[in-house]
This record gives C-alpha cells, structure tokens and sequence, in this order.
C-alpha cells in the first residue's frame, strides 16, 4: 500500500508507476493492483493523503526476494523524501517510510528475519 501524503492523486499515481517499473526489474513471479480502498463516505474528512490500491506481488522461490524486495522499497521511498509502505504477509504487516531511525531498521529486520525461507 503505497500513501504519497500529500493529497495529490495524479502525482499519486505517477509515484506508482514508478515503482511499478522498478518492480518489474525483479525476477518476481507476479505483479497485480489489488482492488482500491473504498472512498471515504460523504460528509467525511480525510487526512489529506492519497492512499493507493495495494500490489499483490508473488516472489515465488520461497520468499528468497523478499530481502531484495524490501531494499528496493525503502531506496525508492528514500529518493523520494515522502511517501509509506505498507508490506504484508499474512497477519504480518510492516510499514516502511522514508525516515529511517535505529527502531524502525530494527523492526524491518525483525520482519525479514520472521519471513526467512
């Protein structure tokens, strides 16, 4: 789940397309847009952040990517200053955002290590 945080769904969307395609540089056995969120109902404030559909993506080979994959995540988020994502396997979720402080690399390493195949 991709949150650009800045309320701009075009530009939004264009950041999308750009992992997108830094995505389809891995060997991974499958890249889908899962369906979007339902729109907040009427009348209702919303944080001013665009959040996108989520990727289902497949790494196939036991997980083997996933280290690769999280890289590859949080170097994009990097270069972009902004933005979270949230990865998820199972009931087993992380968020990744552009600041990185000594508890979150902890917690990602965490996250890998309970993911090793």
């Amino acid at each position: 789940m991709l949150d650009t945080g800045d309320g701009d769904q075009e530009y939004a969307e264009e950041q999308l397309q750009y992992l997108l395609a830094e995505l389809s540089q891995l060997d991974l056995a499958s890249i889908e847009r899962a369906p979007s969120p339902l729109p907040p109902p009427p009348g209702t404030r919303g944080s001013g952040a665009v959040e996108l559909g989520a990727l289902v993506i497949g790494l196939g080979g036991g997980g083997a990517l996933l280290p690769v994959l999280v890289g590859l995540v949080q170097d994009w988020l990097n270069r972009r200053r902004s933005g979270t994502i949230r990865i998820k396997i199972g009931d087993d979720e992380i968020e990744l955002t552009a600041t990185t402080d000594e508890m979150r690399k902890r917690a990602l390493e965490d996250f890998l290590r309970r993911h090793e195949k």
